[in-house]
């Protein structure tokens, strides 16, 4: 069952059980925030009047900015690990608190203060899941259990709402936030499984010790970078609009809800009621309509979608003014929020680069998102308490700004168009971090233009971006290029296709079984064997032009795959045979084993690490390939050992860098050891710089002053390549004056030698 359930999800083996987790703590995070805010809503409007909202939701605005800045300062001196439990454990202890307080002694400044605090704890909570997702799990990992992850969210959501109908009408309005404490509580042993999990996974390795690439470094340093960049500016304005808008239009319905349910425990089971029922349209939509949209109208027209929704739900709720305008208008946000807006907008994030997007994201989706509540709170406290608008009058203002959101839509399409062929021309594309449901028409498009290159590199490099959505790969310009004159350009087209589900392709990838090139051969016949349930020797009989190689790729592919054919055992001696092969022809077969293990289910490493030492140079220089696919980190110390070859240090360097900080302890320990040779030292430097983060910066800082001048100099080369490259980065570096540490040239970049 496990296996059938992986195949279904397009997971590897044992991805499953890393997965599920993950889901279950996304999954009743997001459920308690969401019964949280059916019973914030509810309590503190049956003390207060809904003219009365906008001073809790000003007040939430301001305190999560305090609490970011508190957090990341608390989260830059504990471990995750500790964070996660010490955060579950507050929460959990309030929410009994808060139950406590409500139930027994109901005393008027406790519902604010609820209102606040579930505010707070919607930033927080959800990010944090998100934050432990990114950092036990590589990026390959990612990419393929993160779709399993969300549905934890939206599933949560649509329990959310059915959980608060069923037990505030069976035990009142208060028992939802017991209900928290006990899904908070239940996360404890899921962080715990999900950390045991992690340090298996990294077994003999050197663990990151601090977060560093998964959240904030700094807050004044994430704002800088928003307000520097014009593009990233548009992004801020639209998310900071949107959220201007959505939080009057929640006021709106609220305010209308209460009108017409005055009662606490029936306003909680309506709430709960419309949070069941629209997340239920919103997994509709996201399965169903999202992709389609993107795919057809591309991000520069739907974009549009949710604003134009809004407005004509808004001049709807301005003509009738009953509830089920209310509901329609509230319900028009929450459903294409969470699928239409939520995956085009992250597609605006895909022309960043990975290191900018991650510094900045966070700082847009929580301190940009509650600045627009406040800001929505200030609006509505002017025009309904102290004007005394009513919610139905208040939609003339929410017209008016949707008309200011779709103006800062239309802003929005033009950057990320101008950004995204910019950071497409400077190949700048980062396809490993792209986290982008589906290639939108537009993006499609201007990968398109680059398939049409003169250069097959510029193709071969287009190519590659089309990997970041394998079933959208039967791009009609990909197909052409099975023609290609270019044999590197045809087998790369071949292997794109291969992840598609589109069979009609069959045929012409059939005649390419006699083409020319054995290599274009290999990868036709490697495509046959994904989509044709055959076997590979029977596609192959009467064509006796295959090389022996050929044929036993074709059947370990064969047999790797995901299915019922799948035998890893059988493939792995295949494998064994084609890497232990020496007689004539040996080296292609182990050249071709080397390749075909970056490709393969992560359960051959005694193979790899035996390739890592082949006489066939070429041989090494695939398997190092494939183990920084793979991010072998069991083989790091293997590829340290490669370093030492001239030949091999670029391709070692290259593939050492991808790893990032999770093996700068060993880097560290390498860099270090004077038992080591000088020339691998050297090559260590590099790969820190490359690294670009402030482990690899601390770790260069720490051997500054080592007795070796030429390491010493490679050192400071680095150092200086980090300060032009990643000029924010910290270096912790004391110079030193007349025998005493001089504490004014701290951080002072670039770095020069000094004497000590």
């Amino acid at each position: 069952m496990t296996r059938l359930i992986e195949h279904a999800l397009d997971l590897r083996p044992g991805e499953l059980r890393r997965g599920v987790p993950l889901f279950a703590y996304l999954f009743l995070v997001i459920a308690s925030y969401l019964v949280g805010r059916v019973a914030r809503d509810s309590l503190f409007l049956s003390r207060f009047q809904a003219v009365q909202l906008p001073y809790v939701n000003i007040a939430t605005a301001l305190a999560v900015g305090v609490v970011i800045a508190v957090y990341i300062r608390v989260g830059r001196r504990a471990s995750l690990r500790n964070l996660l439990f010490g955060s579950l454990l507050l929460f959990a202890s309030n929410c009994v608190l808060f139950w406590l307080l409500a139930r027994f002694y109901p005393v008027s400044w406790l519902y604010p203060v609820i209102y606040v605090w579930v505010g707070i704890f919607g930033v927080l909570a959800p990010t944090q899941a998100w934050t432990l997702s990114n950092y036990v799990l590589t990026i390959r990992e990612a990419r393929r259990i993160f779709g399993l992850v969300a549905g934890g969210a939206i599933a949560g959501g649509i329990f959310a709402g059915l959980f608060s109908k069923v037990v505030a009408k069976a035990f009142g309005t208060e028992s939802l936030l017991l209900g928290m404490a006990v899904f908070l509580s239940a996360c404890l042993p899921l962080v715990a499984v999900i950390w045991r999990q992690h340090q298996e996974a990294v077994a003999n390795t050197e663990p990151t010790e601090a977060l560093t690439e998964h959240g904030p470094q700094s807050l004044l340093e994430s704002m800088g970078l928003v307000f520097s960049s014009s593009y990233l500016r548009a992004i801020a304005g639209l998310i900071w609009v949107s959220s201007f808008v959505t939080a009057v239009i929640g006021w709106q319905f609220v305010a209308t809800a209460k009108e017409f349910i005055p009662a606490k425990d029936q306003l909680a089971v309506f709430l709960g009621d419309f949070t069941f029922y629209a997340g239920i349209l919103a997994l509709i939509m996201q399965l169903l309509v999202t992709s389609r949209l993107l795919r057809r109208f591309g991000i520069g027209l739907v974009l549009f979608t949710l604003p134009l929704a809004l407005l004509a739900a808004s001049a709807y709720m301005l003509a009738a003014g009953t509830l089920f305008s209310a509901v329609l208008l509230k319900g028009s946000d929450w459903v294409l929020r969470l699928s239409v807006d939520k995956s085009t907008v992250e597609l605006l994030y895909l022309p960043l680069p990975s290191r900018v997007k991650l510094q900045v994201k966070w700082f847009i989706d929580t301190v940009i998102w509650r600045m627009g509540d406040g800001f929505a709170g200030v609006l509505v406290l002017l025009l309904a308490t102290y004007l005394g608008l009513t919610a139905r009058q208040l939609s003339w203002f929410a017209v008016l700004l949707v008309s200011g959101w779709i103006a800062v839509v239309l802003v929005a399409r033009q950057q990320y168009v101008v950004a995204l062929k910019d950071s497409i021309n400077e190949h700048r594309f980062d396809v490993e971090h792209a986290a982008a449901p589906v290639l939108d028409r537009s993006t499609a498009e201007l990968l398109a233009a680059n398939l049409s290159a003169s250069d097959p590199k510029e193709i071969l490099y287009a190519l590659s971006l089309f990997e970041v959505e394998g079933q959208r790969a039967a791009y009609p310009a990909i197909r052409g290029l099975l023609t290609h004159p270019a044999p590197e350009v045809r087998q790369k087209a071949i292997g794109i296709l291969s992840a598609s589900t589109d069979k009609s392709l069959v045929p012409d990838v059939k005649r390419l079984l006699k083409d020319p090139e054995l290599s274009v051969r290999t990868a036709a016949l490697l495509y046959m064997t994904h989509h044709e349930p055959i076997d590979p020797l029977a596609v192959i009989e009467g064509l006796g032009d295959f090389d022996d190689f050929s044929v036993r790729s074709a059947v370990v592919s064969f047999l790797a795959g995901p299915g019922e054919t799948q035998d890893l055992d059988t493939a792995g001696k295949i494998l064994e045979g084609m890497v232990n092969q020496e007689e004539a022809g040996g080296e292609r077969a182990r050249l071709e084993a080397a390749r075909l293990l970056g490709e393969l289910p992560d359960r051959f490493d005694p193979l790899l690490s035996k390739l890592l030492t082949d006489p066939d140079t070429q041989v090494v220089r695939e398997a190092i390939v494939s183990v920084g696919k793979l991010h072998k980190r069991r083989l790091v110390p293997d590829l340290l050992d490669c370093l030492a070859r001239p030949e091999l240090a670029a391709g070692t360097v290259q593939a050492l860098s991808s790893f990032g900080d999770s093996i700068v302890g060993t880097l560290r320990d390498h860099l270090g050891d004077p038992a080591v040779p000088i020339e691998v030292r050297q090559q260590v430097t590099v790969i820190l710089a490359n690294m670009g983060t402030q482990l690899a910066c601390d770790a260069l800082v720490e051997h500054l002053l080592v007795a070796d001048s030429r390491l010493r100099l490679r050192t400071v080369s680095a150092l200086n390549t980090l300060h032009r490259l990643h000029p924010k980065l910290i270096a912790p570096i004391r110079f030193w004056r007349g025998g005493r540490p001089c504490s004014g040239a701290m951080n002072r970049w670039p770095v020069h030698c000094r004497k000590r």
